[in-house]
């Protein structure tokens, strides 16, 4: 059973995270739910690195996409947007 800690950025100034368990079943969906205020309406994980941001899809497998990272994984930051994401706007 392996497990890993994905550090989520709450806001902006990255002064307040949480750390969220992840398991090889884990997705996105499942992170932005442990992440978000109870009640809290449309929110997205968006990764960031090198300054480029992207929403990462909500269906996503989370220990994959980190798995993918590799000895990078280090300069990846994830950070809980307060909106929709565009990606899920997009395809409605």
């Amino acid at each position: 059973f392996f497990q890993m800690i994905l550090t989520v950025f709450l806001s902006n100034n990255e002064q307040i995270l949480t750390e969220v368990p992840i398991t090889p079943e884990t997705t996105c969906r499942d992170v932005v739910e442990f992440c978000k205020e109870p009640g809290e309406g449309s929110c997205h994980l968006a990764e960031v690195w090198r300054g480029n941001e992207r929403p990462i899809p909500f269906d996503h497998m989370m220990y994959d996409h980190l798995q993918k990272w590799g000895s990078r994984r280090e300069e990846v930051k994830f950070f809980l947007r307060h909106e929709e994401s565009p990606a899920e706007s997009n395809e409605q």
